[in-house]
C-alpha cells in the first residue's frame, strides 16, 4: 500500500491539487477542429493539422472511432471524425471504412437518412443530435445547406426573452447545461431560415440572446471548460456570421489554450477539484497537521462566493474543476464536504454553506440532480441514486454538529433521500448511476457501480434496501474476484475497488472481498500498471478515463483491507 499512496502523492502540482489526467478525446477533437476550421483556416493552420493528423492517428484498426483511444467505436465520434476529416480536405478512400460503418448505422449519408438516424440514436434528448447535425451542415457535408439548416429540429433560442428561473417549466428539447448550445444553433438556423415574419420576428430575440450567451461566458472562453460544447458555440456562431463577436472570439481562444501538444482535445480541460477532494479523503488519515491545515484552506478557496451566472444557483457549492468555467453541482460539493470531514472540520461557515447549498438543490422527489433543481423532463437532469447517496453522506457527516433549524433540515432531507432510493431501486437489487457507466455493456450502465456507491455512502445505516444491494455486488462478482460489467466478465479495478469500499461493513462478504484482495494486489504494489479504464459517463454516452480514478479508489479499498491480504 506504500507503493500507491507514494504514486498518489506523486501526482500533486504545485499548489497541492492533485493532477487530473483525463484520456484524449476524438469527439472533443473533431468539433474543435471544425470550429477552428470555420473561424479562420489560414490563421489557425498549426493547430488544425496537429488535430487533424492526431484523428487520423488514432482511427482503430477498422477506421473507425470511439470516444477515446480504449473505447470502442461508435456512432457518435465516427461521424465528427468523419465531418471533421472530410472538411479539411482527407481524401475520401482514406476515409472509406469510416464512410461505410456510417453508412450502416444510418442507412445513407444525405441529411435525411442522417437526420432520421441520429434522432433515433438519440431520442427525445436534443442536447447533442441536433449539434451534430449543425456540426455537419456548418462544416459543408451536405450539398444544401440552407435546406438541411430548415430541416433540423428547431431550437428555440429566443426563449430567453423570459425570465431564466422559468426555463425549467419550458418543454426546452435541451438539458440544463446547454442553454449555450440552444442560443447559438437556433441563431444559425435563424440565419439561415430565409425571408419571412416567423424570421423578423424571432430575429428580435437575436440582441438578448447574445447578451445572456456573453454573460453564461466565462473568463476562459471555455462553456463548462469543455471543448465539445465550446465547439460547438464557436462553430455556430460562425454559422450564424458572428464570427466577429467576442463570445466566438473567446471560444477560439479557450480551444487553442487546451489544445494539448499531441493535437488532441480532453472531454473537459481537468477534473482538478474533484480528484482533488476525493484523494484527499482517501490520503487523509496519512496526512500530517500542517498539510491538512493547507487543504482546508485549499478546498474552501474554490467554494462558490456569488450566484452562478451558468445555472443561477445559489453560493455555497463546488464545481469539478478549479477553472472558471466550471459548475457547482450536487457530486463535486458532496465530495468537497466530504474531505473537508476527513480534514477534520465540523460546522464551519464553509461546510455550512455547503449544506445548505445542497438542501437549496434536492428535487421534490427527495433525490438530486446534478446542476438545476426542477429540469426532470430529460434524463440527464433528473434525480439519480449517486448523486444522491453522495448527498446523503455529506448531510450525515455533519449532522449531529449542526445547530437548529439546520440540523432539522438536514435530517428531513436525507429522510426524503432514503424514500427517492427506496422507489429507484430496480427490482434485482441495484442502482443504475448517471455519472459512471460501462461502455462495454449493451445498454451502457453499470449497476455494479452505482449499487457500490450507494452502499458505500449508507455504510453502517440500517435501511433494507441497502441489503437488496449488497446481494446484487455479491451475486455479481467475477471468477476473477473483480467487478466490472454486470452482462460479461470484463473487469474495472474501478468498480472492484468501490466494491470493497462498499461490502467492507458487511461480515457476510469477508469471502468475497479476499477474493477481490487478491485481484488488486498487483496494481496496488505496482500501481504504475494500472491500465486506462474508460468508465466516465458524459452526455450522450461519452466514454473518457480519468487516470486518478483507480489509485484513488484503491487506495479508500485497502483502508478496509487487512494488510495481509495484499502481500499474498
Amino acid at each position: 500500500m506504500t507503493e500507491l499512496m507514494e504514486y498518489l502523492l506523486s501526482k500533486r502540482d504545485p499548489d497541492g491539487y492533485f493532477a487530473s489526467g483525463l484520456s484524449d478525446s476524438a469527439i472533443s477533437t473533431a468539433v474543435a477542429l471544425v470550429a477552428l476550421h470555420l473561424a479562420n483556416p489560414q490563421a489557425y493552420a498549426e493547430p488544425i493539422a496537429k488535430a487533424r493528423d492526431w484523428l487520423l492517428l488514432h482511427a482503430d484498426a477498422d477506421g473507425v472511432y470511439g470516444d477515446s483511444p480504449e473505447s470502442p467505436a461508435n456512432l457518435t465520434a465516427t461521424f465528427l471524425a468523419t465531418v471533421a476529416l472530410t472538411r479539411t480536405g482527407v481524401p475520401l478512400e482514406r476515409l472509406q471504412p469510416a464512410r461505410r460503418f456510417l453508412e450502416s448505422h444510418l442507412g445513407g449519408l444525405d441529411f435525411p437518412s442522417v437526420r432520421k438516424g441520429l434522432l433515433a440514436a438519440y431520442g427525445n434528448d436534443l442536447t447533442f443530435s441536433v449539434p451534430l447535425l449543425a456540426l455537419a451542415t456548418a462544416a459543408g457535408f451536405f450539398p444544401n445547406a440552407d435546406t438541411a439548416w430548415r430541416a433540423m429540429p428547431r431550437f428555440p433560442f429566443e426563449a430567453v426573452l423570459i425570465p431564466e428561473t422559468l426555463f425549467k417549466y419550458l418543454r426546452l428539447p435541451v438539458v440544463s447545461y446547454a442553454i449555450p448550445a440552444l442560443i447559438a444553433i437556433g441563431l444559425a438556423q435563424l440565419a439561415h431560415s430565409g425571408q419571412g415574419l416567423i424570421p423578423r420576428v424571432r430575429a428580435k430575440a437575436r440582441p438578448k440572446a447574445l447578451r445572456v450567451l456573453a454573460d453564461k461566458q466565462p473568463e476562459d472562453g471555455g462553456f463548462l471548460e469543455a471543448a465539445p460544447l465550446t465547439g460547438f458555440v464557436a462553430l455556430c456562431l460562425c454559422a450564424a456570421g458572428l464570427a466577429d463577436h467576442p463570445v466566438a472570439h473567446r471560444a477560439i481562444r479557450f480551444l487553442l489554450d487546451t489544445q494539448r501538444g499531441n493535437g488532441a482535445w480532453p472531454i473537459d480541460r481537468d477534473l482538478r477539484q474533484w480528484v482533488t477532494s476525493l484523494a484527499i479523503t482517501a490520503l487523509s488519515p496519512r496526512l500530517d497537521e500542517t498539510e491538512r491545515v493547507r487543504y482546508r484552506t485549499l478546498l474552501a478557496d474554490h467554494q462558490t462566493r456569488t450566484l452562478h451566472p451558468f445555472t443561477r444557483s445559489e453560493p455555497g457549492g463546488w464545481a469539478w474543476t478549479t477553472h472558471s468555467g466550471g459548475v457547482p453541482d450536487a457530486d463535486d460539493t458532496p465530495a468537497a464536504l466530504i474531505a473537508l470531514h476527513a480534514l477534520g472540520e465540523s460546522a464551519s461557515p464553509t461546510v455550512q454553506a455547503g449544506l445548505r447549498w445542497l438542501l437549496h438543490l434536492q428535487n421534490r422527489d427527495g433525490g438530486f440532480p446534478t446542476f438545476c433543481k426542477g429540469w426532470g423532463k430529460l434524463p440527464f437532469d433528473r434525480s439519480c441514486p449517486d448523486l444522491t447517496a453522495h448527498a446523503y453522506k455529506a448531510f450525515a457527516l455533519y449532522e449531529p454538529h449542526l445547530q437548529a433549524p439546520l440540523r432539522q433540515q438536514v435530517q428531513r432531507a436525507m429522510r426524503r433521500c432514503v424514500r427517492f432510493l427506496q422507489k429507484v431501486q430496480r427490482p434485482d437489487g441495484a442502482f443504475l448511476p448517471l455519472w459512471f457507466g460501462d461502455q462495454r455493456a449493451a445498454d451502457k450502465y453499470a449497476p455494479i457501480y452505482g449499487s457500490a456507491v450507494v452502499l458505500e455512502h449508507f455504510a453502517g445505516e440500517p435501511f433494507p434496501f441497502l441489503d437488496r444491494a449488497r446481494a446484487y455486488l455479491l451475486a455479481h462478482q467475477h471468477s476473477s474476484g473483480g467487478w466490472g460489467s454486470a452482462d460479461s466478465e470484463a473487469d474495472y479495478l474501478c468498480f472492484t475497488a468501490r466494491c470493497i469500499s462498499a461490502l467492507a461493513s458487511y461480515p457476510d462478504a469477508r469471502t468475497a472481498i479476499q477474493r477481490a484482495a487478491r485481484f488488486i494486489a498487483p496494481y496496488v504494489r505496482h500501481p504504475e500498471t494500472i491500465p486506462p479504464e474508460p468508465i466516465g459517463l458524459y452526455f450522450a454516452h461519452l466514454w473518457y478515463s480519468e487516470t486518478l480514478y483507480a489509485p484513488i479508489f484503491l487506495l479508500h479499498a485497502c483502508d478496509h483491507l487487512p494488510f495481509d491480504l495484499l502481500r499474498h
